[in-house]
């Protein structure tokens, strides 16, 4: 006899949808390709009597893009830098534009970094999609899905591993079947087509006629008669988790030992971050517990990208698991 479970997950924007939707809601591309058609102002300057006096300074801004030839709105999320600073980057992002915007206002984060060093004293993160609460969060409440469960066709097959079913389901229209797309199968070819079926069957009656796609994710873990569902541990310190992390600090060339410096101060600490185990074959799910603040994003974004040593029976057993991260107030620091 196999245990099926429908299981909740975070999403980006730190929502954890009610229990009986059992569904994500995926983030949405659309805002990371805007941004990617993004129109630059000219060269950022070092002040020069910052650089001559050797001063550092880190200033971050929110930029609020709503139409294609305009400068965005900026607003300063965080400084600590001079005057001259804050005005360099100010003059820089007004002359910013969006020519590919052709949809709702796009936000999106941003930190310039002045550091009195001969190569590169000034660095940029990349813009990061402020995450917000957009229409499909708030219509997944009125998800309608089959009254009795999902039902596997396999008869006595008999399954010896846990195995999971992610499957992404798109509503165009109130009254008609979603389209579903296997997002990630360990399981067998009957399993996920069952799941297929049974998504197919959903309906999201209280979306509007000629609204865009509401696209959402749900994860089915199949597990044999007598195997308890594995839960990662209660919250632990970051330190610890990044113990845990593949490739962080050993392997050279990795992406992720490009220098990396946080400053929690800065981002109303202490704070916790609900994260989502998917990686290697889905992305992570990175929210914020409790009040958001738009001064994480880089750092969500980072966290977003690590992925955990462990087998591959262990991550069949823990993927789409939520660990709670207590960030404390200070500095992360990897050096290159």
């Amino acid at each position: 006899m196999l245990k099926i479970a429908a299981l909740c997950a975070f999403i980006g924007a730190g929502l954890l949808l009610p229990a009986q939707a059992q569904v994500a809601v995926l983030a949405s591309p659309e805002a990371e390709q805007t941004l990617a058609c993004i129109q630059r102002g000219g060269e950022l300057r070092y002040p020069a009597e910052a650089l001559e006096a050797r001063t550092p300074g880190t200033v971050r801004f929110s930029l609020r893009f709503t139409a294609p030839d305009q400068p965005p709105e900026a607003t300063l999320l965080y400084r600590a830098a001079t005057d001259a600073m804050v005005e360099q980057v100010e003059r820089h992002v007004r002359d910013f534009r969006l020519p590919c915007l052709d949809g709702p206002p796009v936000t999106a984060v941003q930190e310039f970094a002045f550091r009195p060093r001969a190569t590169d004293p000034i660095t940029w993160t990349p813009l990061r999609p402020s995450p917000g609460l957009d229409d499909t969060a708030k219509r997944a409440s009125c998800l309608v899905t089959p009254k009795e469960g999902l039902e596997y066709s396999g008869g006595a097959t008999w399954l010896s591993e846990t195995v999971n079913v992610f499957v992404d389901f798109g509503f165009t229209a109130p009254d008609a079947p979603p389209t579903v797309k296997l997002a990630y199968s360990s399981a067998s070819k009957g399993q996920a087509r069952d799941v297929m079926d049974y998504v197919a069957r959903y309906r999201m009656p209280c979306l509007p006629a000629g609204a865009k796609p509401s696209w959402l994710r749900q994860h089915f873990q199949f597990r044999p008669n007598g195997v308890a569902k594995r839960v990662f541990k209660d919250a632990i310190p970051l330190n610890a988790f990044l113990s845990n992390v593949k490739g962080l600090r050993e392997e050279a060339g990795n992406h992720l030992l490009r220098r990396v410096n946080f400053d929690f101060n800065s981002m109303s600490c202490p704070f916790q971050v609900a994260w989502t185990l998917g990686r290697p074959k889905l992305d992570n799910q990175v929210g914020q517990v409790g009040k958001p603040d738009p001064n994480r994003t880089e750092f969500l974004a980072w966290l977003g990208g690590l992925e955990l040593e462990m087998k591959e029976r262990t991550f069949e057993q823990l993927v789409g698991q939520t660990l709670i991260i207590n960030v404390s107030c200070g500095t992360l620091d990897l050096p290159a």
